[in-house]
């Protein structure tokens, strides 16, 4: 395995490893400044978002995790997203739909303005031109 490489820029970490001859690359996005609490929340979470829908949750701290893995000239992404209440529960999905809303959010007013207290609702929305379903939310 090779030696991982780590760049921080000002609002997220990215780490950069190869392992079995896929790279990947991690970024990271959060409020939380406590590397211990990074590494135990990406270990264990009080609860699964998908069994929150309609719950209302006043986000206090969030962890984005986006990973790309490159193989072949193909890459593959995965999104994670932790949520930490007001209460200190913590609440993880790896929807991409909700990741993605949660990165609007951030662009438009920024990751500092998750630690005043972010009131959402869980949801689920329909995908166009599917029957399935994504995890999602609404501001309150």
């Amino acid at each position: 395995m090779e030696e991982n490489k780590e760049l921080i820029s000002s609002d997220n970490k990215v780490v950069n490893f190869k392992i079995d001859g896929e790279q990947s690359t991690q970024t990271i996005h959060t409020t939380i400044n406590d590397p211990k609490m990074i590494f135990n929340l990406d270990n264990k979470c009080d609860y699964k978002l998908n069994d929150c829908k309609g719950q209302m949750i006043r986000v206090k701290d969030v962890l984005i995790k986006i990973i790309e893995t490159k193989k072949d000239e193909e890459s593959e992404f995965k999104k994670i997203t932790i949520l930490i209440d007001d209460q200190n529960k913590s609440y993880v999905t790896a929807s991409k739909m909700f990741t993605n809303e949660l990165l609007r959010y951030i662009n438009m007013f920024g990751i500092e303005s998750i630690r005043n207290g972010l009131e959402i609702k869980i949801i689920e929305r329909s995908v166009k031109d599917s029957s399935n379903k994504a995890l999602g939310f609404e501001l309150v």
